[in-house]
Parts: C-alpha cells; structure tokens; sequence
C-alpha cells in the first residue's frame, strides 16, 4: 500500500519528467535526502517507478490492480509436482499493493491437523512464497518429506558433537516429536499480507 508522501513523490515524478533528486527534496519541502531516497527505494521495490540513466521513470502498474495468487488445497500427500497446474484449485485475487512481494512466487495452502496448534489451527488459510534458499531459523515453512506435504517449523540447532544441524518441529511439541531434515524439501516459507 502507498502512503500519502509516496503518492506525493510519484505525483511530482510525473508531473516533472526527468526531475532530480534534489528537485523532489525541494518540492517536498524536505532537508533530508536519505527519506525521499527511502520513499523512492520503496515505490521501485513495489514496481512504481524504475530509475533508468539516472531518470525515474513511472511504471504502469496500479495501485488498485488485484493478483490472482494459486491454492492448491490441503497438504496433499503424494509425489508428483508439487506445483503443477492440474494441483491448482483455485486462485484467491488479493489487491497487488497487499502483497509482500512483488514478484508472483506465492500460493496459498490449507493447514490440515493439529501439529502447529495453537499457532496455526486445522483449516486455516496459509500464505506462502517460494524459496531457493535455506529458511529462516525457526520459520515456519511448508515441505515435502518423502512422499508426505507437511507445515512445519524450521529449527536449526547444535547436535552433542558440537554440529549444526536442522529439523522440523511442530508447534505442538505434546503430541509431535521434531522430524529430522533428510529427505526433505523446502518449497515455501509462511508470508504475510501487508
């Protein structure tokens, strides 16, 4: 979502085709460079504005657009691909300036049990990005171990020997034993809306 002074700098952007930095500032009636800069950071960040030989340029995507976004059900056991279209349900339309990212490397699941009680409960709808990376410490991630989808959090700890190693735990720590990481694959990582 835009606020008032970034709507203002992109107001003033294309009003004045090729202005400069400093000539925002000034019409911002600002001193500091580094908070226009933040604002101006933040609307290339959301696909507003691209900054191209040293000229910003407005994009033109609108403030108002909606995103469609996949759900692809429950945590369905199985093994074929994970992200195929034919596992698609249905895609959720979330208004563009919502989303945590502006690229579309996000899906909805449907948690399905109770292992992430009281944190996630049975049938609540989860948003998720997809990563390549290894996860935060503690995130809350959604993978495929073996032949089973699971939500899980992901917990990096330090083994007997000294070793740094990783696991999957549930929230409900009563009822679920922590799942060891081999033969597991990291497709997503629990996000928020804005």
């Amino acid at each position: 979502m835009l606020t008032e002074r970034q709507r203002e700098v992109l107001t003033i952007i294309k009003e004045n085709p090729g202005i400069k930095l400093k000539d925002i500032i000034s019409k911002l009636n600002l001193k500091a460079v580094s908070t226009v800069h933040v604002h101006i950071q933040k609307l290339i960040q959301q696909g507003f504005l691209i900054k191209e030989n040293g000229k910003f340029i407005i994009t033109d995507r609108d403030e108002n657009e909606f995103t469609p976004i996949p759900y692809y059900g429950l945590a369905q056991c199985g093994d074929t691909d994970v992200f195929s279209e034919e596992r698609i349900i249905d895609y959720i339309k979330i208004p563009t300036k919502n989303l945590p990212y502006p690229n579309n490397n996000l899906f909805f699941i449907k948690a399905k049990g109770d292992s992430m009680e009281p944190n996630i409960s049975d049938g609540q709808l989860l948003l998720f990005r997809k990563i390549s990376n290894t996860p935060a410490n503690n995130a809350i991630v959604f993978c495929k171990k073996g032949d089973g989808l699971k939500i899980k959090r992901f917990n990096q700890y330090i083994d007997e020997e000294g070793n740094k190693k990783f696991r999957l735990v549930s929230d409900n720590k009563l009822n679920y034993e922590p799942l060891s990481c081999e033969d597991v694959e990291i497709l997503g990582q629990l996000t928020h809306l804005k």
